[in-house]
């Protein structure tokens, strides 16, 4: 069988990550931008923690292009970049369904139009995400080890495909 390609639902999720970055990073851009007096080095040291934090997001913003899901000849493969690689033998697939999940306040990496990494749901526990909503209509993939989170764009299409590659 050759290898499928499958796009996640549309989404404004990227946003959301650059939205983030720039309230993380705001102080220090106030401080480093031309015609600002000049930071100190003790100021940029007290900024330090923005960057750390506000950097990743916009690299994961940069990165929003490239999540997709890989139907193989052994696996399903759910990807974001070099960030996030999720690999599913078909043969460990024990359940699929789509649903609504039950988000709690504390959470992962959880945006409007963006889940990604390990989320906890109350009502599931924790979900790999790699999907473009957190919470509605979720397409979840059970295995003896844990519980994958996707959004395909054409789920229909998707489900045909991954359900001609499981072991009968």
């Amino acid at each position: 069988m050759s290898r499928l390609v499958f796009r996640p639902s549309p989404s404004y999720g990227y946003l959301w990550l650059i939205g983030v970055a720039l309230v993380v990073l705001a102080p220090t851009l106030a401080i480093v931008l031309p015609g600002v007096q000049g930071p100190t080095l003790i100021t940029l040291i007290a900024l330090a923690p923005s960057v750390v934090i506000g950097l990743p997001f916009l690299m994961l913003a940069a990165l929003f292009p490239t999540m997709r899901y890989e139907l193989d000849a052994d696996a399903l493969t759910l990807r974001y970049g070099p960030v996030l690689r999720y690999r599913i033998p078909y043969a460990e697939i024990q359940g699929i369904q789509r649903r609504d999940l039950s988000v709690p306040v504390w959470s992962s990496l959880r945006l409007p139009g963006i889940a990604l990494f390990v989320v906890p749901y109350n009502d599931v526990g924790p979900v790999r995400m790699c999907a473009t909503r957190a919470a509605t209509n979720v397409l979840l993939i059970r295995t003896a080890r844990a519980t994958y989170g996707l959004t395909p764009a054409d789920e229909p299409r998707f489900l045909d495909a991954l359900m001609a590659r499981l072991p009968r």
